[in-house]
């Protein structure tokens, strides 16, 4: 587990008194620091749990904010809504057993994904999506992943960012 050093810790504290905007482009520059992650984006689930949407991304080019996916019975909403279990897609191929959009994915040059449920009292509130080059998500990189992602779920304790 990596310790936050002062002067990060100075930036989130900074970034949670300000706002989830604020926090969420720290929280991207933090994951997107670690080797091959190219891309974080963060998805709030609804409080009726009939769609999940984007409340903030690094790309927003590609990922707009605001964009809204209903909860369907496909794979990634058991896996993430239903299991409360992480997705982790480190190749082409384990992405497509759980994105339908993975050659979409492709064609921007993403080869590997991971996608983490921000599970508060029991519910998955939002998830943490990282994508990035194949072969990205390593023990080691997982291992730094798992350390900023309680600070990423106060993210989904602010009032209202779950609603859209």
């Amino acid at each position: 587990m990596t310790v936050v050093d002062h002067p990060t810790a100075a930036r989130l504290s900074q970034a949670l008194a300000a706002g989830p905007q604020q926090l969420i482009a720290v929280l991207s520059d933090l994951f997107t620091a670690l080797p091959g992650i190219r891309t974080a984006t963060f998805i709030a689930t609804a409080p009726d749990k009939s769609v999940t949407h984007r409340i903030g991304t690094s790309n927003p080019v590609d990922f707009p904010v605001g964009n809204v996916d209903p909860v369907d019975d496909g794979p990634w909403n058991r896996r993430i809504l239903g299991d409360k279990l992480p997705v982790i897609g480190n190749t082409v191929a384990e992405m497509a057993a759980f994105i339908p959009e993975t050659d979409g994915l492709v064609a921007m040059g993403y080869g590997a994904c991971s996608c983490f449920p921000i599970v508060i009292s029991g519910e998955t509130r939002g998830v943490v999506a990282l994508l990035g080059n194949t072969g990205t998500f390593t023990p080691s990189t997982l291992d730094r992943i798992a350390s900023l992602l309680p600070i990423a779920a106060l993210i989904f304790t602010f009032q209202g960012i779950s609603d859209r």
